[in-house]
């Protein structure tokens, strides 16, 4: 028998087991880019972030990222299982470290990609059009190239924060189109 996609919502939301996770990072490829910062932010609760000491050396931030989501019984991203995750099975691998444990994963891109019909996907534009209180935080390149010169994560640990605040802003306005749940 397979449990309800709401009824199981229900459940890790109760037991607070869901949580809802975003990566900052120096690229876009594993192989050739490491992780900044990673923030979980369990339901209803203050985001907990792991972020470098030094762009490149990134060992400590994903395997503390990798303890802390196998904590929950399923997580919500935004393109998290084209990138987030990947990238951070990527960063584990290069470490020596084992991936990270399937749960049942919401992709919120996917899920709404098939469920509304709206002009553009990104995470910024859902929020603004469902009018959510919580917005994307915006980085000029040239705020990024100061994090990758001076190492300063603040900035980043701030957006991605924020990514995980809006990411669920955004499910909680659109939790009941979801019917299945991957991992």
């Amino acid at each position: 028998m397979q449990l309800d996609a709401q009824v199981f919502l229900e459940l890790v939301e109760e037991a607070n087991k869901i949580c809802f996770l975003d990566i900052e990072s120096t690229g876009l490829k594993g192989d050739y880019n490491s992780t900044l910062v990673v923030s979980v932010k369990p339901y209803n609760m203050k985001p907990i972030s792991f972020s470098v000491k030094q762009p490149g050396y990134d060992i400590k931030v994903v395997r503390d990222a990798k303890e802390c989501l196998e904590t929950f019984n399923c997580w919500v991203t935004y393109y998290g299982k084209g990138f987030d995750i990947p990238f951070l099975n990527t960063r584990l691998l290069r470490w020596g470290q084992e991936p990270i444990a399937k749960r049942p994963h919401i992709d919120m891109y996917y899920s709404l990609k098939y469920n509304l019909l709206t002009g553009r996907k990104s995470q910024a534009h859902l929020l603004r059009f469902l009018d959510c209180e919580q917005q994307k935080m915006d980085m000029s390149p040239t705020e990024w190239t100061e994090v990758l010169a001076t190492g300063d994560t603040k900035r980043m640990i701030q957006r991605c924060e924020s990514d995980t605040a809006g990411l669920e802003a955004l499910y909680k306005k659109t939790r009941h189109l979801i019917r299945e749940i991957k991992a």
